[in-house]
């Protein structure tokens, strides 16, 4: 009997727990504590650099290019400052679709390069949707091993080529 309710309490607290993890408002990139979400993105979004002025601004829409790790999907925080600038652009402009580009460098296997391309991919992608972009403005393509951006077979090279890329298709 003691078993069987010490089991039924460690469910209660696990659940519990679940139930107040999900119920905690925000994440990494800014967004608000508002009440008002919108297919899981809330309605009152705020983005890192609301306070940059209009040269810091440009600068973080220059950056096109986000750069990864081997083997990794991971952005870093800068980078997503710029894809962070780059979502509010595209909410406040619904008619501009973006494509959004991953690659890999000449190792591994074209499937697992595919793969990984697309996952670099999606990562910026997420950052644009979690920001509010509507996925419809938003194509995501992996390219794997097959645009490199530099042509060689040393690490210079191959950094070059672990990326994704925003590329605007209408402006």
């Amino acid at each position: 009997m003691l078993l069987k309710t010490l089991k039924i309490g460690v469910v209660v607290v696990a659940v519990l727990g679940l139930v107040a993890c999900a119920s905690k408002k925000g994440n990494r990139w800014g967004s608000s504590g508002g009440n008002d979400e919108v297919g899981g993105i809330e309605e009152n979004v705020r983005f890192y650099g609301t306070n940059l002025s209009p040269a810091e601004e440009k600068q973080l829409l220059a950056q096109r290019t986000y750069y990864f790790a081997l083997n990794s999907n991971e952005l870093s925080d800068n980078d997503v400052m710029s894809i962070n600038a780059h979502a509010k652009r595209l909410v406040n402009a619904s008619r501009t679709r973006i494509r959004v580009e991953g690659h890999t460098d000449e190792r591994g296997s074209r499937e697992y390069n595919v793969a990984l391309a697309e996952r670099r991919a999606n990562a910026v992608a997420n950052v644009l949707i979690l920001k509010g972009v509507p996925q419809e403005q938003i194509s995501v393509v992996s390219y794997g091993k097959e645009k490199p951006a530099v042509v060689g077979h040393d690490e210079a090279a191959w950094s070059k080529n672990r990326r994704a890329v925003i590329v605007y298709e209408v402006e």
